[in-house]
């Protein structure tokens, strides 16, 4: 009988935790979505290249809807057990606290070795991919879009302009090209007699770029806050990067396309790196921040699904039939205040001001400590 219902409970946490993971995977591949679409209307590809497009970033959501379906699947599905006094009749088999969480339990081992799997190969796998496809998307568009006397802005950040334009964009007569700055860098502006176009694939990732290659000119740097205004600087050549991915990027990392082994040898370089110039502690941390954000997130996923089921099945009993205790109300408050913490070590983090693993770890330990709480809660006699 005790095997029968746990399985009983198991079975009907399935149907919850599917939908809502497909809820949250659809609802987080929305923000994404219009990105995507940009990019292939512009260069009119196949539907089943943007199914693929949507099936790659789909997987690269799981880890950040698997740990929310578990919650709310799992206060659901005792909602839905308490309302209907099932939860009644089991404790009137003398089923203890324990046993009714045993089968949560279990699939929440499950479901965090499953998903630490695919963050290890997969996810890496499928986002390279995805990156790859895009990119070439782009390339595409860098060589036939460039027209003779007008701005071309497809790239983020970039205006090109081009008096003379040959061979469909491969080659070019005096260039203007002005970049968009980062940080004290206000903006860039690049201007040449020459230009041509050049594929560089990167060996690495297996990604091709799009670079060009200038010939006989200047490149004026405009800054902010420093003691000088302008930097002028006179080359014979230099390779103007056009087209690596595009808006994808900042979705897209370095970070994430490398496995779990990969990330550690990249810390491991980087410390030896660090070692070598002296840098400061704060300075070491903020050069790994977000490699080192990477790595910890990864391994802390499938404890984070057994926390969140451990709060979802001590919020979600009810003390009868009918008797509400805000669950959704109380969950709610336990993801903002876990979230909340979590983007805020985050920036902190990349600042090189706290080591990542205190951030990525301390909001898991404290919604586990609010689990417990509720869990040792739980009237169970009464």
């Amino acid at each position: 009988m005790l095997k029968l219902i746990q399985r009983y409970l198991a079975v009907n946490f399935i149907a919850p935790f599917a939908m809502s993971l497909f809820f949250f995977v659809a609802f987080l591949l929305t923000f994404q979505l219009f990105r995507i679409i940009k990019i292939v209307i512009s260069k009119g590809v196949e539907w089943s290249l943007v199914f693929e497009l949507m099936g790659h970033i789909s997987i690269s959501f799981i880890p950040m809807a698997v740990p929310l379906s578990c919650l709310f699947a799992t206060i659901y599905t005792l909602n839905k057990l308490s309302d209907d006094s099932e939860i009644v009749a089991m404790r009137s088999f003398g089923m203890t606290k324990f046993k009714l969480f045993l089968p949560f339990l279990v699939l929440a081992i499950f479901i965090g070795t499953c998903v630490y799997s695919l963050n290890n190969k997969v996810i890496p796998a499928s986002k390279t991919q995805f990156k790859n496809t895009i990119v070439r998307l782009t390339s595409r568009g860098v060589l036939t879009d460039i027209k003779e006397g007008k701005f071309f802005t497809e790239v983020a950040g970039v205006t090109l302009f081009a008096d003379t334009v040959i061979d469909k964009g491969r080659k070019m007569y005096n260039v203007f090209i002005q970049q968009e700055g980062k940080g004290n860098l206000l903006e860039q502006v690049v201007t040449a007699k020459e230009g041509a176009l050049i594929k560089i694939q990167n060996e690495e990732w297996s990604i091709p770029s799009v670079r060009l290659h200038l010939t006989d000119g200047t490149i004026v740097k405009r800054f902010k806050d420093t003691h000088k205004d302008l930097e002028k600087i006179l080359f014979k050549e230099y390779d103007f990067p056009l087209a690596s991915g595009g808006a994808i990027n900042h979705f897209v990392t370095k970070d994430g396309m490398r496995t779990n082994a990969e990330l550690s040898v990249e810390i491991r370089l980087a410390t030896e790196r660090a070692r070598a110039k002296n840098l400061s502690w704060r300075e070491t941390e903020k050069s790994m921040a977000k490699t080192k954000l990477e790595l910890w997130s990864r391994i802390n996923t499938p404890f984070l699904c057994f926390v969140f089921i451990l709060v979802g099945f001590s919020l979600g009993i009810k003390h009868g039939r009918g008797k509400s205790k805000n669950t959704s109300g109380r969950a709610l408050a336990v993801l903002l205040s876990y979230y909340s913490l979590f983007f805020l070590g985050v920036s902190f983090a990349r600042k090189g001001m706290v080591p990542g693993y205190l951030v990525v770890f301390l909001p898991t330990i404290l919604a586990g400590m609010v689990g417990v709480y509720f869990y040792r809660k739980l009237d169970w006699v009464s």
